[in-house]
């Protein structure tokens, strides 16, 4: 199923965010970026990641997992 685009898919936002911080935990190990480019890149990813969350929180709630007995 395809969303018209003014619909915003909540769980697709949170699920985004997720990515994105696990994308900052990964900053520190690569050596490509010295310390003041890790720095612009965590600020920036963090701020994408709060901006993602709070997206998806005006969208909708969290979708409740399903409890398995």
């Amino acid at each position: 199923m395809v969303l018209p685009m003014n619909e915003i898919d909540p769980h697709t936002l949170r699920v985004a965010a997720s990515l994105v911080r696990s994308r900052i935990a990964r900053l520190k190990l690569d050596p490509r970026m010295d310390g003041l480019q890790r720095l612009g890149a965590h600020r920036t990813l963090t701020q994408l990641a709060v901006d993602l969350k709070v997206s998806a929180n005006y969208a909708g709630p969290p979708r409740r997992r399903k409890r398995t007995t």
